[in-house]
């Protein structure tokens, strides 16, 4: 994975959140729109971050803004028959995940704990949808040299910043672009 760029927060005050992006390319832009506050507040969650802290609720729609992202996992057995995603159990009726899908995978495909899956296509716009329900505002602010920027990421509810409760350090690869 190709880093683009280090995060540091201080911490949370309510539902803000205060850090620096220091940018590990050169040229690298630094986003400005709500959902690269969203894709920071969902990378923190996905690497471990104040997990202990987070309502099992909110811990879903992460998930969820994950899977819309980067589109969602949906298992198969050894013949293309579509699982519950809980139990790995055939799914009845039992289907062709390929069939029940049509239209909507992605083209991607992968093999886990000794499980099939296809990949559904990212969407873009349900994420956008999904940001303005949880990002308030996004500010970011480049120093002169361009190197590095401060950003404040205002959340709807303090429910979506509660794992930043502490001072973090993380790298990102996520550029605030949006899948097709």
């Amino acid at each position: 994975m190709t880093f683009i760029f280090d995060v540091m927060t201080w911490g949370r005050e309510g539902t803000k959140v205060d850090g620096q992006l220091t940018s590990r390319g050169q040229g690298v832009a630094f986003p400005h729109g709500a959902e690269f506050g969203l894709q920071l507040l969902m990378d923190a969650w996905f690497l471990g971050f104040g997990t202990m802290s987070m309502d099992k609720s909110t811990a879903k729609e992460f998930e969820e803004c994950y899977e819309l992202f980067l589109g969602k996992q949906v298992w198969t057995d050894d013949d293309g028959y579509l699982l519950d995603a809980a139990t790995k159990e055939p799914v009845q009726p039992k289907v062709k995940a390929a069939e029940h899908y049509a239209g909507r995978l992605d083209g991607s495909t992968g093999r886990s704990d000794g499980y099939d899956y296809l990949v559904l296509e990212p969407q873009g716009d349900e994420f956008m949808r999904r940001t303005a329900a949880i990002i308030e505002a996004f500010r970011i602010e480049s120093d002169p040299d361009g190197k590095k920027a401060h950003f404040t990421i205002e959340a709807t509810d303090p429910r979506y910043v509660s794992h930043l409760d502490k001072h973090l350090y993380f790298q990102t690869a996520f550029t605030g672009r949006l899948p097709r």
